[in-house]
């Protein structure tokens, strides 16, 4: 047992969350959070459990790869690339629920379809897509609605999905805090150590995965407190 108490789970609202964003400081923040995925390989941990998903699949057939809350896209850009490499062909389709999300990822380039919609209610039918991901979104969603994300990435995807996300912990939360003091732009100092606040943990995790009604999912600790959910349904 720990000397001090465990964190307890904030609902505050990341300025990313807010009702009105200035475009200007949506964009440095997505570019923020660019330079984190590069630094700290969150595609990186998400290609780890993509590929052997792929490897079930024959090679050189085109699959469909679902990002929910894609922000800049530059993930699932990356993980084509990744899979190209290894003889795998990823169509891409990048949501979010933001346009001025949108025009910033179609701004770094048209090779991806671009989908505006309510990650709690996807515009496509079961089994609809391949694989649908996730990366540092989830604890944007109070426990309800969680649960509901999860159920709906289940539902459209064929072969697997894959959440990667921040993992809540005191130590999690003062590396943010240790984080905020680099070259950021204001929104990135702010959400992120209150990110690492309003993160699940790992039991948290596993009961909003049975919730949803994925038990099976793997559900693991991963360095640099992240936690990965992985269901690989091939």
């Amino acid at each position: 047992m720990g000397i001090l108490p465990a964190l307890t789970r904030s609902d505050q609202t990341e300025l990313l969350d807010a009702p009105s964003i200035d475009l200007d400081a949506l964009s440095d923040n997505l570019h923020d959070l660019c330079q984190v995925d590069h630094y700290l390989g969150g595609t990186a941990l998400t290609w780890r459990y993509l590929l052997p998903m792929l490897r079930r699949l024959p090679r050189g057939a085109a699959m469909t790869l679902l990002d929910i809350a894609t922000g800049s896209a530059d993930g699932p850009r990356r993980l084509a690339a990744l899979a190209h490499q290894h003889g795998y062909a990823l169509r891409l389709i990048a949501s979010d629920r933001l346009l001025a999300v949108l025009h910033y990822a179609r701004a770094h380039g048209d090779d991806l379809a671009l989908v505006r919609h309510d990650a709690l209610a996807l515009p496509f039918r079961t089994g609809a897509v391949d694989f649908v991901t996730c990366s540092l979104a989830l604890h944007h969603f109070d426990p309800d609605a969680a649960v509901v994300l999860l159920r709906e990435m289940n539902r459209v995807a064929r072969h697997g999905l894959i959440v990667n996300d921040l993992r809540r912990s005191r130590p999690a939360y003062w590396g943010a805090r240790l984080l905020a003091l680099g070259p950021w732009h204001a929104m990135a100092r702010h959400d992120g150590p209150l990110s690492v606040l309003r993160a699940y943990t790992l039991a948290e995790t596993r009961a909003l995965a049975a919730e949803a009604g994925i038990a099976q999912a793997q559900i693991e600790e991963q360095p640099l407190f992240r936690l990965i959910l992985a269901l690989n349904k091939a």
